[in-house]
């Protein structure tokens, strides 16, 4: 509400203010914690790149005969056809309605259009004859329909005489929905505001009626501030292509660990060949009551009656046709980022070694810094840690960021910390193993977000190199959420995390076929910094396993995904189907299929650990 003006400003300049459509106000929370008036709505402003031609889909909401939703439905038609007003008990809920009578209202019967369309001017004035009176329209109005319309109606029994004049009568159930207003107060989900795990988290019923408002199955949407992806998920359960952007790792893991678990309904598709593009299919549908539980529902006017036609049916875009046989995952999407430019720390000019490059990554040094002195130990697993102290920046350090001494012991260690967007590279790991020599430092702790897998290679061979061991070390993404963070816990901040254990075998094959091969997972061995020993976990002991077979050194394609310790329980259960054993059985395993060797002859491995923390190893395919 503080920025909403400011917004405006924005996006009339932008769009032009001529291209303002309307303001939606939606509930967000229903609790009440500011000093004054606590703000309980955030607003939704929708502006079209031209107004005259903007998409829109009426949304709509069912019909709800609760005394408190009734509205101007306050008559009554009883079963023997007699009418009255609500009594003042009924209205109070203290007498029950009569059963099998229908609410209504009376409308208006006249219109202000003076036109010679059909239906109106010289022949939509005439006298109307009800109970014995007359009744005409006035001088400056005409009715809305002609004389033989009018005799329709009066047969239907759709007029209503009152001290006011001659009306139509509109009844509750003519349309089982309404339409669905600029003010959105149902959008409060019961307990969401405490359960939000991020300040910035939306309502996925916002979402998806902005979409389904303003876009078809196939259209793209855009959201730029992707936050915990809800506008990707809800796209993608409409049908819709999209895009979403955020300037930090967190969220588009967020996102992405979001979608790769979610399940859809199965929509039925209009067009089968054209996909989502070509729209979903909608059916008119009953339930045993008779309410209308379709996506095509019947709109009995005033103009169908007089016209004697079949009533319109509306499409309710949020209820398409679903077929509960077969639920959907999503479908292919990529992760792509730009490369943060290099800093040149050493000054020689080669990188950018601008003073707002420099200041930005210091605040990110110091944050870190920070962090682990109030976080200082290391989750090692088995709930055992390695506890430090005296943590501090070191003295005329070139590469290096911290040191701290290791609790109960007289060893000092080092710490070098990835960059804030990436991966941690095998140069800087390269330098800091040799600072760290110089220096005599016992050990060195490589902390980063992720790490490339040569530098992770490099991290584990350190040692036999005659360097100081070199430990890699996980840092939770939550670290630079800052404010947007609600609570992280801190033994989920920095954790040791393992390396995978893989072989690379021929596969058997007939004579004739081309050469082809078998990633076999070992197991993943977790280097515990306090014995400097490795503790080996069975290839069949951990919760996910992947592979690229064309490994490109870029982007990790899975093409063979694997669960051993047994997590197709939950997939069946996700997925709400049958599966033949053999299915899972080959989910389970620490082999993969068969297959022939790309044209880049790498492969890699991806391991989930029981952390979450992905762990990835490349190996070469020989010739």
């Amino acid at each position: 509400d503080e920025n909403l003006h400011h917004v405006r400003e924005l996006l009339d300049e932008v769009f032009g203010a001529e291209n303002f459509v309307v303001i939606i106000p939606f509930a967000k929370t229903t609790g009440s914690t500011g000093e004054l008036i606590s703000p309980t709505t955030d607003y939704l402003l929708w502006y079209a790149r031209d107004k005259q031609n903007v998409k829109f889909r009426a949304l709509y909401l069912p019909k709800s005969t609760a005394l408190d939703e009734l509205g101007p439905y306050s008559r009554l038609q009883l079963v023997d056809g007699a009418r009255r007003v609500l009594t003042a008990k009924e209205k109070a809920g203290t007498d029950p309605i009569p059963v099998g009578a229908r609410h209504y209202r009376i409308d208006n019967l006249q219109s202000q259009s003076l036109g010679r369309d059909k239906g109106e001017g010289a022949a939509s004035w005439f006298p109307v004859t009800l109970a014995g009176a007359e009744y005409r329209p006035s001088i400056k109005s005409r009715w809305k329909t002609n004389e033989e319309g009018m005799a329709k109606l009066a047969a239907a029994k759709r007029l209503e005489a009152t001290t006011g004049g001659l009306y139509y009568v509109r009844f509750l159930d003519d349309f089982a929905a309404k339409p669905l207003g600029a003010r959105w107060d149902d959008t409060v989900i019961a307990g969401f505001a405490s359960e939000k795990a991020y300040v910035v988290e939306t309502s996925a019923k916002v979402i998806q009626r902005c979409i389904l408002m303003t876009t078809d199955p196939g259209d793209l949407v855009l959201d730029p501030t992707c936050g915990s992806g809800t506008s990707a998920y809800v796209a993608e359960q409409w049908g819709r292509r999209w895009i979403t952007i955020d300037t930090s790792r967190v969220p588009l893991a967020l996102a992405r660990q979001r979608l790769l678990t979610a399940t859809y309904p199965w929509y039925t598709l209009k067009d089968e060949p054209r996909g989502p593009a070509g729209g979903f299919a909608y059916e008119r549908k009953q339930n045993r009551k008779g309410e209308e539980v379709g996506g095509l529902v019947p709109h009995v006017t005033l103009k169908s009656i007089a016209n004697d036609e079949p009533p319109k049916m509306e499409v309710l875009v949020d209820r398409p046709e679903e077929d509960r046989n077969v639920t959907r995952v999503a479908g292919p999407f990529v992760v792509e980022a730009t490369i943060p430019t290099p800093v040149d720390w050493e000054g020689d000019g080669e990188e950018d070694s601008s003073p707002a490059a420099a200041e930005a990554h210091g605040s990110f040094v110091d944050r870190m810094l920070e962090v682990l002195r109030r976080s200082p130990s290391l989750q090692l697993g088995g709930n055992t840690k390695l506890e430090l102290e005296q943590v501090r920046a070191p003295a005329r350090s070139l590469v290096l960021n911290a040191e701290a001494l290791v609790k109960g012991t007289a060893e000092i260690v080092a710490f070098v910390f990835g960059p804030e967007n990436g991966a941690v590279a095998e140069p800087l790991v390269h330098q800091a193993l040799k600072e760290a020599e110089l220096k005599g430092y016992k050990r060195l702790f490589v902390l980063g977000f992720a790490i490339d897998p040569f530098a992770r290679k490099l991290v584990e061979e350190a040692q036999a190199m005659g360097l100081p061991p070199a430990t890699y070390v996980q840092a939770t993404p939550d670290i630079i959420m800052g404010a947007l963070l609600k609570t992280t816990r801190a033994s989920q901040i920095f954790s040791v995390c393992g390396l995978p254990d893989v072989s690379i075998q021929r596969a058997k094959s007939t004579k004739g076929e081309p050469e082809r091969w078998q990633v076999v997972l070992n197991g993943l061995d977790t280097f515990d910094p306090v014995t400097m020993q490795a503790k080996p976990t069975k290839g069949a002991d951990v919760p996910a396993w992947f592979l690229d077979q064309d490994y490109n050194g870029r982007v990790f394609r899975v093409h063979q995904a694997f669960f051993p310790r047994g997590a197709w329980d939950a997939m069946r259960s996700a997925l709400k189907g049958d599966f033949e054993d053999s299915v899972f059985e080959h989910l389970a395993s620490d082999t993969s299929a068969p297959f022939a060797v790309g044209e880049n002859r790498r492969i890699a491995v991806k391991v989930i650990d029981d952390r979450g923390n992905e762990l990835m190893v490349v190996r070469d395919v020989a010739k």
